[in-house]
């Protein structure tokens, strides 16, 4: 089991990554009202600096990377009869954060058509964003489901309590963050779909340790 550790870790230094990404991307100390679109998010990026947000947007593919090898370790702490299904976790888990990886590479361009003041060029970029980003949805909350059953059903080398440290359970901490105020609400709330798995990844790698 101790050889999955350095894919785990891997895999948590993707996280920290990406989370970085989201923070070049649209950390603001300012006003972050959610509204279920994009276009707060580019009124932020609009007045950032060029450079950051090109910044922000490249690590999204180097953090998908990174990620990608950290879910291989999954499958090494499998048991069971049904351990093959980390296999299928690791899959889908990797696909989703592929297409994360790919939409946090447009949010560039998202920024770039801000400037603009054209609201229906700003619809039509982040359009194309939020089909990854739905591509990427399903796919990444089905695995949630089915590690979290993984690990209480003794399908892992984990202890089934410790489903409490990843995503399934984690992810609903993200409505809580919304009600902070600023600017932790843009970390907590802003960079939770990765802090997620921060939290597990660091979780898989002390259990293995101790």
């Amino acid at each position: 089991m101790t050889s999955a550790i350095p894919l785990l870790a891997i895999g948590l230094v993707g996280s920290l990554v990406m989370f970085a990404g989201d923070m070049l991307l649209y950390f603001t100390p300012g006003a972050y009202d959610m509204d279920g679109t994009l276009r707060p998010y580019a009124r932020i990026m609009r007045d950032l600096p060029e450079g950051r947000v090109r910044l922000g947007g490249m690590l999204g593919p180097v953090a998908s990377f990174f990620y990608v090898v950290g879910f291989a370790g999954l499958p090494m702490l499998a048991t069971g009869g049904f351990s093959w299904l980390t296999c299928v976790v690791a899959a889908l888990l990797a696909f989703a954060l592929i297409c994360g990886g790919a939409y946090h590479a447009q949010y560039p361009y998202l920024a770039i058509v801000a400037r603009t003041g054209d609201d229906g060029l700003v619809d039509r970029v982040a359009g194309n964003i939020m089909a990854l980003q739905r591509l990427a949805t399903i796919p990444m909350y089905a695995t949630f489901v089915l590690l979290g059953m993984l690990v209480v059903l003794g399908q892992t080398q984990l202890p089934p309590w410790m489903v409490v440290t990843t995503p399934l359970v984690t992810s609903f901490l993200g409505f809580a963050w919304l009600r902070v105020p600023q600017p932790a609400r843009c970390v907590l709330f802003g960079g939770w779909s990765n802090l997620v798995f921060t939290i597990m990844f660091a979780a898989m790698i002390a259990f293995v340790l101790l």
